[in-house]
């Protein structure tokens, strides 16, 4: 991705560790954010993305190591948070109001005054593509609207670090773009962005870096390429589809294939040397036990293969 990140990290989190009763929302999590570039979270519910998330906005204060942001504690520290612009997953707007009054609203609220809460609105409605439709309520606007304007009060203060949560959740697919090309205009202008996802494609199209959590656990964080390569090298990804979950011997010729099975049971995937001729001795064998395979094909490698490979030996 284009937009080189500066080499002093803006955000820096260092063996944060936080436990609810007996569960361990966060073990030994460590990370960085330099200015410039956008990290996504991800991982499945639980992982302990939210936990994090909450501690480097000083909503929550870890049980043992630290958060800083331009070296200040956000849970102590107004002037950490200050710094800090946060984006629920939730459109946290104003129904009754137009664009330009919740706007208004939230950059007061920011601590904006005179002359510096137009200025901030009007930067704010040009990021969100919302000029035209500024004097329109909250309820004429499109979803994606809806979700650019929620991002935007989250930059009204210019903050040098943005938090995001599921920031494109339940957005058709042009909406998801205009989102897109939304948070590399803010990347570009140096603000750090951290955000929230289930959405490996989300996350492979927009991160300059990927972080991956499960447990609480941070299993492996990089860029994109970096991440497939270390699991992948040069082979492509195998993926087995079944009409229905296998059994035990046919999940032994699978297994020792070096396919694993997913989250829906009746798909399997994982590296592949040897491209189709090795697939279809894979299906002979299967065959041959007497098992049934709807789909089986090589696809370029993505997010989903190494998270399935990093869960795998984590567990």
């Amino acid at each position: 991705m284009s937009g080189a990140a500066a080499d002093t990290p803006v955000l820096k989190v260092m063996g944060a560790h936080r436990a609810f009763a007996a569960r361990q929302a966060l073990q030994d999590v460590s990370l960085s954010a330099s200015s410039g570039e956008i990290i996504a979270l991800l991982g499945p519910n639980g992982a302990g993305k939210t936990t994090l998330m909450r501690a480097v906005a000083g909503r929550l204060k870890l049980d043992a190591g630290t958060v800083s942001v331009v070296g200040l504690d956000p849970y102590i520290d107004s002037t950490a948070r200050a710094k800090l612009g946060i984006v629920p997953q939730t459109i946290a707007l104003y129904p009754a109001l137009t664009a330009r009054q919740n706007l208004d609203v939230f950059a007061r609220l920011a601590g904006l005054r005179g002359a510096a809460i137009a200025d901030a609105i009007n930067l704010a409605l040009d990021r969100a593509q919302l000029t035209e439709r500024a004097e329109e309520s909250l309820g004429s606007l499109s979803g994606g609207m809806q979700r650019r304007l929620n991002i935007v009060v989250g930059t009204l203060q210019n903050p040098l670090v943005l938090l995001l949560d599921e920031p494109t959740v339940g957005v058709d697919l042009d909406a998801r773009q205009t989102i897109h090309a939304l948070l590399h205009d803010l990347r570009n202008t140096g603000m750090s962005i951290l955000m929230s996802t289930h959405d490996f494609e989300q996350a492979t199209t927009i991160a300059d870096r990927v972080a991956f959590m499960a447990n609480g656990r941070l299993l492996a964080e990089g860029p994109v390429a970096s991440l497939v390569r270390q699991v992948f090298g040069d082979s492509k990804e195998g993926v087995v589809a079944f009409n229905a979950s296998v059994g035990q011997k046919a999940g032994r010729i699978l297994s020792d294939f070096g396919l694993r099975a997913t989250s829906d049971e009746r798909l399997w995937s994982g590296p592949v040397t040897g491209g189709y001729q090795a697939l279809d001795a894979l299906e002979k064998e299967l065959k041959e036990a007497g098992v049934h395979v709807a789909e089986i094909r090589l696809r370029d490698p993505g997010l989903d293969g190494v998270f399935m490979h990093l869960t795998e030996h984590a567990s």
